[in-house]
């Protein structure tokens, strides 16, 4: 019974959280394309140095940020080439540099990203990214405020939706998972991808976890012996 309870804390704790982190970066954002929206944070070089000044990153395009040194500096635009990763106060999010993320076939960028932004969520044996980009809107279904205004602003000719997906990779160890949005691909890759710890493989399975609760898979991976 106290296991059980534990766990349905974790995952109340951890579902709160997520939606707070989604809610800051998909919301408000009918200035997103402008200018104006700019947030102050820095941007960290190859070499590991720190560059300060104001950042604009929209969220859908996972390889760039716009970047002015201060509010009368021209913007320029920074890629995933370009440094290893970034701060930005407005969302409070951290950002490091992922290479070769494949990204769901809705995705309206490359499928496969050679080099992405991904906001660090979770650090620890087990780490935890989230990548976001762009995808088309449904046939079917409601246009949101968000997409509605976005569609304006990008191409009024293609609908389209904020998205995300969430990454993992070992300390130490080449390579990631993108962790699969399916349930049961869900489970067969993550149990396949985190083996080498059976307890936490017995959890996945064990219980009715989706790709939604995969800050409690990492927490558990992280904290189990």
């Amino acid at each position: 019974m106290r296991c059980k309870f534990t766990v349905a804390a974790m995952i109340a704790i951890c579902a709160s959280y997520t939606s707070a982190k989604a809610q800051g970066i998909f919301t408000d954002k009918k200035n997103i394309y402008t200018e104006s929206y700019f947030s102050t944070g820095y941007y960290l070089l190859k070499d590991s140095s720190i560059r300060k000044g104001l950042i604009k990153y929209t969220f859908d395009t996972p390889d760039r940020f716009r970047f002015r040194e201060d509010v009368n500096s021209k913007a320029i635009t920074i890629t995933a080439e370009d440094c290893i990763g970034f701060y930005e106060d407005g969302d409070q999010a951290l950002f490091t540099v992922l290479d070769n993320v494949k990204l769901p076939t809705k995705s309206l960028v490359n499928k496969t990203a050679g080099k992405c932004f991904a906001e660090i969520r979770i650090q620890g044996d087990l780490n935890l990214y989230v990548v976001y980009f762009q995808q088309a809107k449904p046939l079917f279904g409601d246009v949101t405020d968000f997409s509605a205004s976005l569609d304006a602003s990008q191409n009024r000719n293609t609908k389209r939706l904020p998205a995300s997906t969430f990454v993992l990779s070992k300390k130490g160890v080449p390579g990631h998972l993108v962790v699969p949005a399916k349930n049961k691909n869900f489970r067969a890759d993550l149990s396949e991808y985190l083996a080498d710890k059976p307890s936490v493989v017995q959890f996945i399975n064990g219980s009715q976890l989706t790709k939604d609760n995969i800050d409690v898979i990492v927490q558990s991976y992280n904290t189990s012996k």
